[in-house]
């Protein structure tokens, strides 16, 4: 059993066709990065190279006591680094050639993820009792985490649109021990039309691009990057949104989560939201997590809500990939 999964978006689909060679897109990746972080570009391309590490978090739900886990992770110790943020998680600091004894994964009470993706997890808040979609499921470590935040007392809905990525959706469940109410693959542009509503807390950790996962110290890293696709991935993401808020109950939480950095996917996607459901509104995200900086609102000429300072941005470093989080509720 894989310890972690392939993250949604990197490394899908055709190579891009525009912004021409391996070059020009690289040039125009970096630029655009500049100007998203509002740094020089040498900046930019630093923290766009770096070889971050990953990170683990304990399982509750496999039956394990903490104190028996924290024993087993004893030798380790100066490997592993906790996060005050985030109950039961550290970063994984291990030498080359090191790795924690692989019992800990194949029993369910450790999962290997990229402590970023802990983030929108930890801002939709999920409570036991409530009934929760997870329209974007697949691998399933975001859905782990929430059954294991309401100690598998919740309804969580486990959807992911593509079908092929449901068995490995499957699989990762079961080996946490969660408890699911559903586990489907419709279009999440269209999931209004599949099930119904509504549910307390809705999580959309939204096919990309996966800008924040580019490493430009390997020359492939941007072979499927172009404009297009961001355009594309857009577009899909405004509809997701769309079709998930009609499911979300007056006074619930949506939490809109991606690991990439353009604008058109994150703020561009929230701010249509915003203007075509005047009944969503962004909430603050109160997270002790390093590295989290106000949502941009403003990107080449297009003015954004200027409620989007309360959405964030994950700014990458060796542990945390590129992300970016918004929390929205529903009035009553």
């Amino acid at each position: 059993m894989a310890r972690g999964a392939k993250r949604k978006g990197a490394g899908a689909g055709k190579p891009g066709g525009q912004g021409g060679g391996p070059g020009a897109r690289r040039q125009q990746f970096l630029t655009r990065a500049a100007r998203v972080f509002d740094v020089p570009e040498g900046v930019a391309e630093a923290l766009m190279s770096q070889g971050r590490r990953q990170s683990l978090r304990f399982n509750p739900l496999s039956g394990a006591s903490r104190s028996d886990f924290a024993a087993q992770l004893a030798p380790w110790g100066d490997a592993l680094i906790p996060l005050d943020w985030c109950e039961d998680a550290w970063h994984l600091d291990l030498e080359a050639g090191k790795a924690l004894p692989d019992k800990l994964f194949s029993s369910g009470q450790a999962f290997i993820q990229n402590a970023s993706s802990f983030v929108p997890v930890l801002a939709l808040d999920p409570q036991p009792g409530e009934r929760i979609l997870d329209l974007c499921a697949a691998p399933g470590g975001k859905t782990s985490h929430i059954a294991a935040l309401t100690g598998n007392q919740a309804e969580i809905w486990a959807n992911d649109a593509l079908p092929a990525r449901l068995p490995k959706l499957v699989e990762v469940l079961n080996l946490l021990h969660v408890r699911t109410a559903s586990v489907s693959a419709h279009p999440g542009q269209f999931i209004d039309r599949f099930l119904e509503g509504p549910f307390d807390r809705i999580l959309i950790d939204a096919q990309c691009t996966g800008e924040g996962m580019i490493d430009l110290r390997r020359a492939a890293t941007l072979r499927y990057w172009s404009m297009e696709r961001v355009v594309e991935y857009s577009r899909l993401q405004r509809k997701m949104l769309m079709a998930a808020s009609k499911l979300l109950k007056p006074g619930g939480v949506l939490v809109y989560s991606t690991c990439t950095l353009a604008p058109e996917e994150n703020e561009g996607s929230v701010n249509h939201l915003l203007t075509h459901a005047p009944d969503m509104s962004l909430e603050p995200i109160e997270i002790a997590a390093p590295g989290l900086i106000p949502a941009r609102t403003r990107w080449e000429g297009e003015s954004f809500d200027p409620s989007l300072t309360m959405a964030c941005r994950v700014s990458p470093s060796r542990f945390l990939e590129a992300f970016f989080v918004a929390r929205l509720r529903k009035d009553v």
